[in-house]
């Protein structure tokens, strides 16, 4: 599918006329879909390549939406005795969502080796000053090709490590996965723990009107044909200026998510 021309299209919860809580219902379905895949597992492997490439330990989560895979990730390699300072940031920061993470985090991990803070203004990717490991978990493809560009230009020109995770793109997931996160938003939502009046109305945009649903279908077709190839990626690195100056990795997890990444690590000078 990578000889197939990237399709650039919207996807629903992207549109400035979504109501904030649809976005964040809609980004709260995707951190229980994280859970339920254990996403972490082959997610957290191209980081833990990064940290022992000598990527910085102190993590800068890009465009974090309601927390992110990234806390997951950080007790996963906590687990194997790796240690991460995350700060999670977002051009739109959901800052009570990140709040709720980094709780969940001291619960969870109460050990100060591993903490997870927030940025609670707007942090723009591709003008990020943030010194730190920059990563960026499932919304790289919501960047256009020019964009994308200027979100690496920014690590190579900051000298920043980057991290850039999502799934690979092939026809398997445009055809079979759109139903199954689809099927995930519908079982899961009577569980998710939302206050009150945010879990009523989640039921009611799931069972009453199933807008949840459809946003999630419909904009798991876009992502998914939305994503960058490998080949697509090598061009990226390729032109940007100084990439001569950094080590870039490309490659993908074997797994249930195929989790695709591209890896930048500064060269020592």
């Amino acid at each position: 599918m990578e000889s197939l021309a990237r399709i650039d299209f919207f996807e629903l919860h992207d549109l400035d006329g979504t109501p904030p809580v649809l976005r964040t219902l809609h980004t709260e379905s995707i951190m229980t879909i994280y859970r339920l895949t254990d996403a972490a597992r082959e997610y957290s492997r191209p980081l833990a390549l990064a940290l022992r490439s000598g990527a910085d330990h102190r993590i800068v989560d890009l465009c974090a939406g309601s927390g992110g895979p990234v806390p997951l990730i950080q007790r996963r390699l906590h687990a194997q005795g790796v240690h991460t300072q995350v700060t999670l940031t977002d051009l739109v920061p959901n800052v009570p969502a990140f709040e709720r993470a980094a709780a969940r985090n001291r619960r969870r991990l109460p050990d100060p080796c591993c903490s997870v803070d927030h940025v609670p203004t707007s942090v723009d990717a591709t003008d990020c000053r943030l010194d730190g490991t920059r990563t960026i978990y499932g919304a790289f493809h919501h960047f256009p090709p020019a964009l994308a560009s200027r979100m690496l230009q920014n690590a190579v020109d900051t000298r920043q490590p980057m991290v850039v995770v999502d799934t690979k793109r092939s026809w398997l997931y445009v055809l079979v996965f759109p139903f199954f996160l689809t099927l995930a938003v519908l079982l899961a939502a009577p569980f998710q723990r939302n206050p009150l009046p945010r879990y009523l109305l989640r039921l009611a945009l799931t069972y009453v009107v199933p807008v949840l649903p459809f946003m999630m279908f419909f904009d798991s077709v876009v992502s998914f044909l939305r994503m960058y190839g490998r080949a697509e990626l090598r061009r990226i690195v390729d032109g940007l200026d100084g990439t001569e100056s950094f080590e870039w990795t490309i490659g993908v997890e074997p797994g249930f998510t195929e989790a695709q990444y591209l890896i930048g690590i500064p060269r020592r000078e």
